[in-house]
C-alpha cells in the first residue's frame, strides 16, 4: 500500500528540512514524496535537490502557483499512491512510525477511508505548547461550523476528483474535510501523527480580519446556518474595523463573546 505525501512550500528555507527529514526517515518506505514549490528563492530549492540525490521517491515541481491550495492540487493530481496526505512545510511528523501505523490500519479496516490523528502545536523552535485532540467527540455535523481537525494528521484513500478550492486562501483546508466527511467514513486514533507549528507570521496565527472573512464566506457558501453565518459576518466586520480604528481590544471581546456562544449553543455558533 503506497502512501503519497505532498508538501506545498514557498521561502520556508528555515523549516523545510525538518518536514523532509520527518518523512524520509519513517520506517514504512512504499512512499511517494511530491514537493510542490513556488519558485522559492531562499535556498529551499537547494535543500529539496540534496534529498532527491538519496531518495529517488521524493518529485519535485518547480513553478509559479496561484496559491497553497493550487499548489496542493497539482500533488493531488499527481498522485498515485493508495493513500494521501498533505504536511505543509513548516509541519513534521511526530514519529518515524506513524506510516507504518497509518499503513497497517488501512490494510485492517477496509471501510475506512479517512484517518485522524492527535497532534501537538508547537513554536518554532519545536518545542511542544499544546496537545490537540482530533477525535473531539462530536457528531459530524459540528466539522461544518467549527474546524476541529488537524490537518497534517488526516490520511485519506485517494479521491482523484476532490480537489481544493484556490478562491480560498485560509480555509480551503476546512471545506476539503467538510467535503471529505460527506463522502468518507472517518475513524480516529489517539496516536500522535504530527506538530503544526504556531508562530507569529503563519496564516492560522495571524488571526486577522482577511481569515475572518473567509470564515464567513465559507459559512454562506455551505449554507448550514443561516444564524452562524450571519454571526460570522459580525465578526469578520469587527475585526475589520478593529484593524482599522487599532483597537485589538474589540478582538479580544468578540473571540471571548464567540467561544461563550460556542458552549452555549451546542456548537452551533462560532468563528473558529
Amino acid at each position: 500500500m503506497k502512501i503519497t505525501v505532498i508538501t506545498p512550500t514557498f521561502n520556508q528555507a528555515e523549516f523545510i528540512k525538518d518536514t523532509i527529514e520527518s518523512v524520509v526517515n519513517q520506517s514504512y518506505q512504499n512512499i511517494e514524496y511530491i514537493i510542490v514549490d513556488n519558485c522559492s528563492e531562499d535556498g529551499t530549492e537547494e535543500i529539496v535537490r540534496t534529498y532527491m540525490e538519496r531518495y529517488p521517491y521524493i518529485v519535485y515541481i518547480r513553478e509559479k502557483d496561484r496559491g497553497q491550495a493550487d499548489a496542493i492540487n497539482k500533488g493531488f493530481q499527481r498522485a498515485t499512491g493508495d493513500i494521501v496526505c498533505w504536511i505543509n512545510s513548516d509541519d513534521f511528523y511526530y514519529s518515524d512510525d506513524v506510516f507504518a501505523y497509518v499503513a497497517e490500519r488501512f490494510e485492517k479496516d477496509r471501510e475506512m477511508s479517512a484517518l485522524l490523528g492527535d497532534g501537538y502545536y508547537c513554536d518554532r523552535n519545536k518545542n511542544f505548547t499544546e496537545p490537540i485532540p482530533c477525535n473531539r467527540k462530536v457528531k459530524p455535523w459540528v466539522l461544518s461550523r467549527w474546524y476541529y481537525i488537524l490537518q497534517p494528521a488526516v490520511f485519506w484513500r485517494r479521491q482523484p476528483d476532490l480537489l481544493l478550492d484556490i478562491k480560498y486562501h485560509y480555509v480551503f483546508d476546512w471545506k476539503f474535510f467538510i467535503a471529505l466527511q460527506e463522502r468518507a467514513v472517518f475513524r480516529f486514533t489517539e496516536k500522535c501523527f504530527a506538530a503544526y507549528r504556531m508562530y507569529e507570521d503563519n496564516k492560522t496565527g495571524l488571526d486577522n480580519a482577511a481569515r475572518k472573512r473567509e470564515i464567513y464566506l465559507l459559512q454562506k457558501e455551505i449554507g448550514v446556518s443561516r444564524l452562524n453565518t450571519a454571526w460570522c459576518r459580525l465578526v469578520y466586520k469587527a475585526y475589520k474595523r478593529a484593524e482599522e480604528t487599532g483597537k485589538d481590544g474589540t478582538k479580544r471581546l468578540v473571540n471571548l463573546l464567540s467561544k461563550v456562544l460556542f458552549h452555549v449553543t451546542g456548537k452551533r455558533i462560532c468563528s473558529f
